[in-house]
C-alpha cells in the first residue's frame, strides 16, 4: 500500500468517524419535554377565520382566534409548574437505555380556590399531555409571534367543518407548536399526544392515545429501524431517599412505529382506568388547617341557604293550607306562617353578613401534596419486550383499577372499585356529609327560640358535633371546639 492511499484512506476513515459523531451528539442532544393543558396542541389546533367586512364574519373571528390562544398561556402548568422547585434528570442507575426521559419537576397536585367557594381538585387542567422530543431554544425563549395560524380557506369555509381546509404556508409541527410557545431548535424528532379522561366521581383516570408525528426514532438512527413504543407519566411522592412511593403510573402503547410514522389517534377505549392518587393525611391536615376560617364561613351560609328553601317551602304549604281551612284554623296558621316569614327574614340577614364576612377573607387559591412528575418514552425492539416494561410497571404500583393493553398484561379487581358514572351521594364524602349536618343544627339553634324546641336543637347540635368530630378524628383532623 502506497503512502498517498494511506494517507487518503486515513483521511477518510477520520472524516467518516468524525460525521458518525456529529451525529450521535445531534442524536444525544434530543431533549424530551412535557406539556399539558385542557386541550392538545396539535390534535386541537382550531381554525383562524381572518375578520372581514361584514358582521358575520367579525362575530366569527373573535370566536376561532381566541381558541388558538388558550394553549399558549396554559402549557406547561403540570410539568414546569410555578413552584420552581430543582429539575432533577433521572438518576443513571433507574434509566433504561430503551428510554427517554423528560426533566422531572416538583409541583402541588392538588389546588384549593375559594370562589364561589372552597372547592379542592386536581391542580392543573388535565385535557391533554403532549410529549415533544426535540432540541429546544435556550430559555427564555419566545416563538408565539412566529406562529402562523390555521387560516381557513375561503374556498372551504362553506363546506362542512370535516371538510375545512387550510391555507397557511406553514403546516409543520414546528409551528404548529409555536402556538403554545414551545420552541424548537431544526427538526422535531417526534411528538405524542394523549388524552385525560376521568371516571364521573374523579376517583379514576386513564390515558387515550391523541395521535402521533414521529420524524425519526429516538434511540436508534438506523434507517428503517422499527421499534415498539410506549410513553409513560409517573406521579410520585417525594422522599428523602431516591426509593420514591409511586402514587400512579399511566401509559399509552402506540405498536410498532419507523421513522416517518404518523396517526391521528387511537379509536378504540383499551386503556386502562387508573386510580387519582388521593389526598395524602398530612396534605388534608395542612388544607383543614389552612382553609379552616373559609370552610366554617362557607359551612354557615350553605346551612343558611338551605335553612331558608326549607321555609320558603314551608311558606308554601301553609299558603295552600290557609286557602283551604275555615276562619278559626286559618288564623292560627297565620300566626304560624308570620313567625316562619319572620324567621326567614332573621335568616336573610344573618345570611348577609355571613357571605359579607366569605368576601372579606382571603382568597387567594393554595396548592398542597407535592409530587414528583416524570415523563418518559420508550422505545423497544419487539411487542414482547414492551409487555415486560410495562409488566414492570404494573408490578410495582397498586393503582391499576382496570385490564391492561390488549389483554396481555392484566391486573383485575372488583367492578365496584371504580364508578364511571356519577353517584351525588359517595363523591360528597362521609366528612363533607357530616359537616353539612353540623351546620344546619347550628344554624337550627341560632333561630331556634328557648323552651321545648331549643333544648331538642340543642341536644341535636351535640349528637350532630360528636359525629362531625368523630369522623374528623377517623381522618386524622383536629377536632372542633
Amino acid at each position: 500500500m502506497s503512502s498517498a492511499f494511506a494517507r487518503r484512506l486515513t483521511c477518510a476513515v477520520c472524516l467518516s468517524l468524525l460525521q458518525m459523531q456529529a451525529a450521535q451528539a445531534a442524536h444525544e442532544n434530543v431533549e424530551v419535554r412535557a406539556y399539558v393543558d385542557d386541550a392538545c396542541i396539535i390534535a386541537n389546533e382550531p381554525y383562524f377565520l381572518p375578520v372581514a367586512g361584514n358582521q358575520d364574519d367579525q362575530t366569527t373571528a373573535k370566536f376561532l382566534p381566541l381558541l388558538g390562544l388558550i394553549v399558549g398561556k396554559l402549557a406547561e402548568l403540570f410539568i414546569n409548574h410555578e413552584i420552581q422547585s430543582s429539575a432533577d434528570r433521572i438518576k443513571a442507575r433507574a434509566a433504561r437505555k430503551d428510554t427517554r426521559y423528560a426533566v422531572t419537576r416538583q409541583m402541588n397536585l392538588y389546588r384549593v380556590d375559594f370562589q364561589p367557594a372552597p372547592a379542592l381538585g386536581i391542580n392543573a387542567k388535565l385535557g391533554c399531555m403532549t410529549i415533544v422530543a426535540a432540541s429546544f431554544r435556550p430559555e427564555p425563549a419566545d416563538c408565539t409571534g412566529e406562529y402562523l395560524p390555521k387560516e381557513l380557506s375561503r374556498e372551504s369555509r362553506d363546506l362542512p367543518q370535516d371538510k375545512w381546509t387550510t391555507s397557511r404556508t406553514d403546516d409543520s409541527i414546528e409551528n404548529q407548536l409555536r402556538r403554545a410557545n414551545v420552541c424548537v431548535s431544526g427538526k422535531v424528532k417526534a411528538v405524542y399526544e394523549a388524552r385525560f379522561e376521568f371516571s364521573k366521581d374523579a376517583t379514576a383516570f386513564r390515558l387515550k392515545d391523541a395521535g402521533y408525528h414521529i420524524e425519526s426514532l429516538l434511540t436508534t438512527a438506523e434507517k428503517g429501524a422499527a421499534r415498539t413504543t410506549v410513553y409513560t407519566l409517573k406521579i410520585s411522592n417525594p422522599a428523602a431517599t431516591d426509593q420514591q412511593e409511586v402514587l400512579s403510573s399511566a401509559w399509552v402503547s402506540i405498536g410498532t412505529v419507523t421513522a416517518g410514522s404518523r396517526s391521528s389517534g387511537a379509536k378504540s377505549d383499551a386503556a386502562p382506568w387508573l386510580r387519582v392518587p388521593p389526598m395524602s393525611i398530612e396534605a388534608r391536615r395542612i388544607y383543614d388547617a389552612k382553609t379552616k376560617v373559609q370552610q366554617e364561613v362557607m359551612g354557615e351560609i350553605e346551612a343558611l341557604t338551605r335553612a331558608q328553601v326549607r321555609n320558603r317551602r314551608i311558606l308554601a304549604g301553609l299558603d295552600q293550607r290557609i286557602a283551604a281551612a275555615n276562619a278559626e284554623t286559618a288564623d292560627g296558621l297565620k300566626q304560624e306562617r308570620t313567625r316562619i316569614a319572620v324567621q326567614n327574614e332573621t335568616l336573610g340577614a344573618e345570611l348577609d353578613a355571613r357571605s359579607a364576612e366569605y368576601r372579606d377573607l382571603p382568597r387567594t387559591p393554595m396548592e398542597f401534596m407535592p409530587v414528583t412528575i416524570e415523563v418518559a418514552v420508550t422505545e423497544t425492539e419487539s411487542e414482547k419486550k414492551a409487555q415486560l416494561a410495562l409488566a414492570d410497571i404494573i408490578g410495582k404500583n397498586s393503582d391499576l383499577v382496570g385490564s391492561a393493553v390488549g389483554g396481555l398484561i392484566s391486573k383485575s379487581v372488583s367492578a365496584t372499585d371504580i364508578k364511571t358514572e356519577s353517584d351525588a351521594v359517595d363523591s360528597a364524602g362521609e366528612l363533607e356529609r357530616a359537616r353539612d349536618r353540623y351546620f344546619d343544627a347550628l344554624v337550627e339553634v341560632q333561630t331556634t327560640g328557648s323552651g321545648k324546641g331549643g333544648e331538642e336543637s340543642q341536644r341535636n347540635l351535640g349528637l350532630t358535633k360528636d359525629k362531625y368530630n368523630e369522623v374528623r378524628r377517623s381522618q386524622g383532623l383536629e377536632q372542633i371546639q
